[in-house]
């Protein structure tokens, strides 16, 4: 006589069925099968049922959560300066997430210490006002060692943790994640809870999202910030130092009793001057506008500037465009640079080349944008040293652009300058 078990196991309920084989032959039964298939299909659709229930509830906390995150994106336009994102941050954090306070910490990175820049709950009373500042030595504290690590932390008990830091009071749990910026740490989001293991992975979830927004936000501030005072500095090196000389020539040939021919020469140095400050002024104003964010637009610029140089020349041209240019978005500063190196290649043709002929190839494959311009003139050294600022003027935009530019010439060949650049 043999006997056989059978066990079904299901979330929170486990069945064990025993038979005996030769019972089951005389037709003597333990339970009834039709019983025992009602249990069972019972069992199916209860974790049936869980299953739904779980995959339903999980989208409805996904679907929140994007939509609290798209609401905190949008909250972030319009504001001008990291002070004013480290603050909406905060106040978003406490007003969205349940948090009881948010304070935000950014890096000096000269001092290599955590300053309070942001805050909102009890250290928080009045407006941008943040009681009993503290500072945070990097490495030093929760807040520290994830400024240190870059690694986002919970903390669900503070009382067991040697590194806390109370600040105006001492708090039960902590969640701390970085705000990184340009692949470095910038500040740390810092919350804490009077509750013990009150933050959870979804409240991870969520500020790691924030973080992410943020710190792209800071990004695009940085690089306005970045532009505008390289704008101040162009407008004040070159264009202040030409009003400066125009100011001059024009004192000098005021002046009584200079001859007619020394007084024309004065004001031909004038006329040349407020053309050229006419000129950059056009570029500076082309460049900043976001109606011309689009590469379609500087092959346009660069189409008409090589007929305004070119034609007069009596030199010929010819445009080769290849890739997807329609698609590709350019910063201010690559829109901009990228013009200029252009621009001054152009000059230096009209200028030295002694050319007839001239071919500009403008190449997009995958993440990379190539300039080429050839043209058949007497060609010239590139070893040697040259008075004018042409050929160290587009080494510098290169650099600035974190560009690669190649500069081929053979006497009595022609010359090709190709620049090269990475489009992210």
């Amino acid at each position: 006589m043999r006997n056989r078990s059978f066990i079904l196991i299901f979330p929170g309920l486990t069945l064990a069925l025993s038979a005996d084989a030769q019972l089951r032959d005389n037709g003597v039964h333990s339970f009834n099968e039709k019983n025992i298939n009602w249990w069972v299909y019972g069992a199916i659709l209860f974790i049936a049922a869980i299953a739904v229930y779980w995959v339903i509830r999980s989208l409805q906390q996904r679907l929140k959560e994007e939509k609290t995150i798209s609401a905190f994106a949008t909250s972030l336009y319009g504001l001008k300066t990291v002070e004013d994102i480290f603050w909406n941050t905060a106040r978003y954090c406490v007003e969205k997430t349940g948090f009881v306070d948010c304070v935000i910490y950014q890096l000096d990175e000269t001092r290599t210490v955590l300053l309070q820049r942001a805050a909102f709950g009890p250290k928080n009373p009045w407006r941008r006002e943040i009681i009993n500042r503290i500072e945070i030595p990097v490495g030093k504290g929760i807040v520290g060692s994830v400024a240190q690590t870059g690694n986002a932390e919970i903390i669900h008990n503070t009382a067991a943790d040697a590194r806390y830091i109370v600040d105006d009071e001492r708090r039960l749990s902590e969640i701390a994640v970085p705000v990184w910026v340009d692949g470095r740490i910038f500040g740390v989001i810092d919350s804490e809870h009077p509750q013990k293991g009150f933050f959870t992975r979804y409240h991870l979830r969520m500020l790691k999202k924030i973080s992410a927004i943020c710190s792209e936000r800071i990004v695009k501030y940085l690089a306005e910030d970045r532009l505008r005072s390289k704008i101040a500095r162009d407008l004040h090196d070159e264009i202040g130092s030409t009003l400066t000389s125009i100011n001059i020539l024009s004192k000098v040939a005021m002046q009584k009793g200079l001859e007619s021919d020394r007084v024309s020469a004065y004001l031909q140095k004038i006329k040349d001057n407020s053309g050229n400050i006419m000129e950059r002024m056009s570029d500076i104003v082309w460049a900043i506008n976001p109606v011309n964010d689009s590469f379609d637009k500087v092959i346009l610029r660069m189409k008409e500037f090589a007929a305004e140089m070119l034609e007069p020349a009596g030199i010929n041209y010819y445009f080769n465009e290849e890739g997807s240019l329609d698609k590709t978005q350019l910063n201010l500063e690559q829109r901009k640079d990228i013009y200029l190196v252009f621009k001054e290649a152009i000059n230096n043709t009209v200028k030295y080349s002694k050319a007839t002929e001239v071919n500009i190839v403008l190449q997009k494959k995958n993440d990379s944008l190539k300039m080429i311009v050839m043209d058949n003139g007497e060609g010239f050294n590139t070893g040697a040293e040259y008075t004018g600022n042409g050929l160290k003027n587009m080494q510098d935009r290169t650099e600035n652009m974190k560009a690669s530019l190649k500069i081929d010439s053979i006497k009595g060949t022609g010359t090709t300058i190709a620049l090269e650049v990475v489009i992210t």
